[in-house]
């Protein structure tokens, strides 16, 4: 999951969709920050804050693509082992009906086999 929002992350940045600076503590690539989303409620900066773990890493538009593609991406996997699954399935039911189909043919040459007055 973390791979996955890391990968989803850069692609944002490729897109020039989420701007970020990077912690200059060291810490590693999750530990990015979004831009602060404009609100009239306060006038002080994150920096102000007690704590650098307060800091939000997405706004909530980013969260919402990032969770966007997440989903889109999950729905092609459902999609294509769907897609897997009934095709088996329907191989199965062809197949099973391409021997019903024979079977019947064989029975109906069989007893035609000898002719018959009564036929």
């Amino acid at each position: 999951m973390a791979a996955n929002i890391r990968e989803e992350i850069r692609r944002l940045q490729r897109r020039k969709q989420l701007h970020f600076h990077p912690q200059t503590n060291g810490g590693d690539s999750s530990d990015m920050e979004g831009p602060s989303s404009p609100s009239g409620s306060s006038s002080t900066p994150f920096s102000h804050s007690s704590s650098g773990k307060e800091k939000p890493l997405f706004t909530f538009r980013q969260v919402g693509l990032i969770c966007e593609r997440m989903l889109k991406e999950q729905e092609t996997q459902i999609r294509e082992e769907y897609d897997q699954i009934l095709h088996l399935k329907l191989s199965e039911q062809y197949d099973a009906f391409v021997k019903f189909t024979y079977d019947q043919i064989q029975k109906r040459f069989e007893s035609a086999a000898a002719p018959s007055y009564l036929s």
